[in-house]
């Protein structure tokens, strides 16, 4: 199921079933949930990983560098790492030209990523059935770390994702999770999102707003189809306000 939480105030539920929860803080824990912690735990995002995944994963990667607009290069950048990893069954072993090959050692550097991706830590398997909590803390990680951790885990996992710091992790490539309606995600404000992924998250029927800036109370209500001096606009814009 899809479902956006946006604003200040917005907390995003934690459903029953299955599910693959990213966050840097975990909430209370269900029975016979799983926490992933990267400080003690590997997996290999490429064994058994298909076109389609391995696709999305080349396209969020490249968001993470500051070339990430989408000129020729970077097409071509692409495509590059998306053969590479098509091609083979570890991250380490990713080659090609030097831009490729600059990437995936500036990802690697990180002894947290690398032990992640390629380390013999104890393997976690996303594969079971149940509750996974994955804390991807960004004030103990860094930033980029957090950010490679996340992009690689939501292109890896195939089921329910809920993601509290949305803003933080989505690119335009993850409008194909509101598409297969699974995604729960939580927003501060909507400027948050690349314009493509915005617009995808605004047509998502489950929308909560508590405590929304005024410009993006404005916009829910247009996208509900409520209008200035018409009935319902201004306590729709109220509520979203106050939260």
């Amino acid at each position: 199921m899809n479902g956006l939480f946006l604003g200040f105030n917005a907390t995003v539920p934690v459903p029953a079933g299955n599910f693959l929860y990213i966050h840097d803080t975990l909430p209370n824990l269900p029975p016979y949930s799983r926490v992933f912690d990267p400080m003690a735990h590997s997996f290999n995002p490429l064994k058994g990983i298909t076109y389609t995944q391995a696709r999305i994963l080349a396209d969020v990667l490249y968001t993470a560098y500051p070339q990430g607009e989408n000129t020729l290069t970077v097409r071509n950048g692409r495509r590059e790492l998306l053969q590479a990893m098509l091609t083979t069954t570890s991250f380490k072993k990713i080659t090609g030209s030097q831009e490729i090959t600059d990437m995936i050692q500036d990802i690697l550097v990180s002894p947290v990523l690398y032990n992640v991706f390629c380390g013999s830590k104890r393997t976690f398997s996303f594969k079971d059935n149940g509750a996974i909590f994955a804390r991807i803390n960004r004030a103990e990680l860094g930033d980029f770390d957090a950010l490679i951790l996340g992009l690689v885990l939501m292109s890896f996992y195939k089921g329910q994702l809920i993601v509290p710091d949305f803003g933080f992790y989505g690119r335009e490539a993850h409008s194909n999770l509101i598409r297969q309606d699974r995604l729960l995600a939580g927003v501060r404000y909507l400027d948050e999102l690349p314009l493509r992924l915005k617009r995808h998250v605004l047509l998502i029927k489950d929308i909560e707003a508590h405590g929304v800036l005024y410009e993006d109370a404005i916009t829910l209500a247009a996208y509900r189809g409520l209008t200035p001096h018409t009935m319902g606009y201004q306590a729709f814009v109220d509520d979203a306000l106050a939260g």
